[in-house]
């Protein structure tokens, strides 16, 4: 449909009969309103301005709209779209990240048995906050490593005090 604006510099077809019809309407209740403004008292230091813009219908855009009854003629897909050879590169990535994941638990919870490592990745402290048996195994092997350190330490201790 073409819509164009008063002041627009668009190349319209001259307005047809039924656009001129539609104008005179709007002419009219302007100039009542025109007239009924300046009776009205100046007072109040307001004042209403309108805004008038006119709309252009060329010929083929009103026997469109008459034509057109529904927009319910939309082309829409009659099947969703299926991922490309029935999901097989997605399945095999998707496992590929299972299996990523459960390696760096599996490398973390070895870090923490031999107290190699001070750090879990975010995996891994899920996993650990969702599995009460890794979580008291993790905590056993933590006390387990602190203890096998405090006696390292009074050992060099008692060394050092023994050897004065």
């Amino acid at each position: 449909m073409l819509v164009s604006h008063a002041n627009s510099t668009l190349n319209c077809p001259t307005p047809t009969a039924n656009a001129k019809v539609l104008n005179q309407p709007l002419e009219q209740a302007n100039t009542q309103v025109k007239s009924a403004d300046q009776t009205t008292s100046l007072s109040a230091n307001a004042s209403v301005q309108l805004q008038q813009d006119t709309v252009t219908l060329s010929a083929t855009a009103l026997s469109l709209s008459a034509n057109s009854s529904s927009t319910t003629d939309i082309n829409t897909p009659s099947t969703k779209p299926e991922l490309p050879h029935n999901g097989d590169k997605a399945t095999a990535y998707v496992e590929y990240r299972k299996a990523k994941m459960q390696y760096q638990i599996y490398s973390d919870m070895a870090n923490i048995a031999t107290g190699s490592g001070n750090s879990v990745s975010p995996t891994t402290a899920y996993y650990l906050s969702n599995n009460d048996q890794a979580r008291a195994a993790t905590v056993d092997a933590k006390s387990q490593q602190q203890q096998v350190s405090a006696m390292q330490t009074y050992a060099e201790t008692t060394q050092a005090i023994n050897n004065s």
